[in-house]
């Protein structure tokens, strides 16, 4: 069997490394120089963002101090809010899609008792109220609430049924 074989000069093979280390050299001072300056400028940018971190924070620091006179409230358990006015009798809060006697009487407890109350309140606090009842009522979604007491509030008995309609269908957005 030929085989091939090419001659290597000792001389060549001596440059040929010597090509192949300046080579390596180069580009590993090309590779440091890219990452200093790479470096550099993240750095940069990092310190501008530090100062203006810094100065966001001497300004709400100021905004703090400057309001020192403002009481902060502390241990508070609850808002109270005012019970049904005696010209008023409770209203039936059933009627609206999603609250049963249950939720009925924890919005009771929570001195919501006409449909005038329950759509001036937030959906926030809705949810609180069943979130504090326990895992069985935070199933409940009270977003739309507050626009069929609004539509039982002013007696809008028709439309009420045709918006439960449409969220038992789920076309309402």
């Amino acid at each position: 069997m030929n085989q091939l074989s090419f001659p290597i000069e000792s001389q060549s093979l001596a440059i040929a490394v010597g090509e192949i280390a300046l080579l390596l050299f180069l580009s590993a001072i090309l590779g440091w120089w890219l990452a200093k300056t790479i470096v550099k400028r993240r750095i940069s940018r990092m310190r501008i963002l530090l100062e203006e971190k810094k100065y966001e924070l001497t300004e709400f620091r100021t905004s703090m101090e400057n309001n020192n006179h403002q009481p902060i409230a502390t241990n508070a358990s609850k808002t109270v809010y005012p019970v049904t006015s005696p010209d008023h009798a409770p209203d039936d809060l059933k009627r609206i899609d999603g609250i049963g006697p249950k939720i009925e009487e924890l919005f009771n407890k929570e001195g919501i008792h006409t449909y005038e109350q329950l759509s001036e309140t937030s959906v926030i606090r809705m949810v609180g109220i069943l979130k504090k009842a326990g895992p069985r009522f935070q199933i409940q979604d009270p977003s739309s609430w507050p626009k069929q007491a609004e539509l039982a509030r002013d007696q809008k008995w028709d439309e009420l049924e045709l918006f439960k309609d449409k969220l038992a269908s789920g076309k309402v957005y």
